[in-house]
């Protein structure tokens, strides 16, 4: 009788003990994806950090390199269903509901940010701190020499040829207006310079739709990825540079946007190919999607989308942790826009190598001041 009782005993003990088990690991599962929420879910970024974390322990055991792979970010979600099961199983019933309140803690938590109290601008309190900016020729004197009245031919011409060597939006703006000349060799070498400018981007283009072509029917991958990055920028310099006619310009954002998803997706694919290991490879993929997240953000607050280009611009930056001045300007202006001025004057005071700039020092110590 009395092993009949026992044995009925470890029956029924066995029962609970199985469905407390497959409880805890059906709650844990649900909680385990539930916290991903919490956790960067980018697989490039979660790569990259993983590669860091790994070179930092290089130089330790087998054994320890072993068990320091659990930590890595990409197995967040089998760290936590191993955690949210031990802490379920290792109390019945309780567990369940403090595991829940647990899950529900990590993923909503939100830390105060502390914003630095600003005062009313007062410029008295510059004194004559601010670099003295000279002009060296005078503002717009290319300008005001091919327009003159009096000015030689020959200076008018070495004039245009300076500006040809930078073809920038305000130089072309400058010998767009010869175009207009009374003079037909200042007008035909004007329009020589901008038809010279746009064969030289068409030609660019062109051999790099080729490319892509030939990509493609090859399935390369990597070339394919450089062809779309390539295409991208060019299409955004046809913008930059305003060589492209208005009508056009909602076009060509079109190609730039299309170009540079397609390049990232590309370099996405490759990037998850590649092992951990290939420090190199890693680092020459995650440059160019950086450069990409940007690009993406310029186009996106031409067309006025700024949460969008605020977005691009803080993952090009997540992804280029070694140096994130050259975004922090276009984030500053995505705040300057929205009208988030104390978040302009945070970021802009990180920018030192800006105070290098003489002509932008005293409006980047305003903002720091303010």
């Amino acid at each position: 009788m009395e092993n009949k009782v026992f044995t009925q005993f470890d029956l029924n003990f066995l029962i609970v003990l199985v469905i407390h088990t497959l409880i805890s690991l059906v709650i844990a599962f649900f909680l385990a994806r539930y916290a991903k929420q919490r956790f960067i879910t980018n697989s490039y970024k979660v790569n990259k950090e993983d590669l860091y974390r790994l070179q930092d322990v290089m130089n330790e055991s087998k054994l320890y390199k072993y068990l320091f792979r659990v930590s890595l970010h990409k197995n967040n979600f089998r760290s936590s269903l191993l955690y949210f099961f031990l802490f379920n199983f290792s109390m019945p019933i309780l567990g369940y509901f403090v595991s829940i309140l647990l899950a529900r803690l990590m993923v909503n938590v939100e830390y105060e940010e502390k914003a630095a109290t600003t005062n009313i601008l007062n410029l008295d309190e510059f004194g004559i701190s601010f670099l003295e900016v000279e002009r060296v020729f005078g503002e717009g004197s290319l300008n005001d020499l091919i327009h003159s009245k009096y000015a030689p031919k020959s200076k008018k011409l070495r004039a245009l040829n300076v500006l040809s060597a930078n073809i920038s939006p305000a130089n072309l703006r400058i010998i767009k207006q010869t175009l207009s000349s009374t003079d037909d060799e200042i007008r035909m070498f004007g329009y020589a310079i901008i038809d010279k400018a746009e064969k030289h981007l068409a030609k660019n283009i062109n051999l790099e739709i080729e490319k892509l072509k030939v990509a493609d029917a090859t399935a390369n991958l990597k070339d394919a990825a450089e062809a779309c990055k390539e295409l991208a920028f060019l299409y955004w310099e046809l913008l930059y540079t305003e060589l492209s006619h208005e009508s056009l310009n909602e076009e060509f954002l079109d190609e730039v946007e299309k170009f540079a998803l397609l390049s990232r997706r590309h370099y996405l694919l490759i990037l998850n190919e590649i092992p951990l290991e290939s420090h190199d490879e890693h680092v020459v993929i995650t440059t160019n999607l950086s450069k990409l997240h940007l690009l993406l953000g310029r186009v996106y607050m031409k067309r006025d989308l700024y949460e969008h280009a605020l977005t691009e611009f803080i993952t090009a930056q997540e992804l280029r942790d070694d140096d994130t001045s050259f975004v922090l300007p276009y984030i500053a202006e995505v705040y300057f826009l929205t009208g988030k001025y104390k978040i302009v004057a945070s970021i802009l005071s990180r920018l030192k190598t800006l105070g290098i700039n003489s002509t932008i020092y005293p409006i980047l110590e305003q903002w720091k001041r303010a």
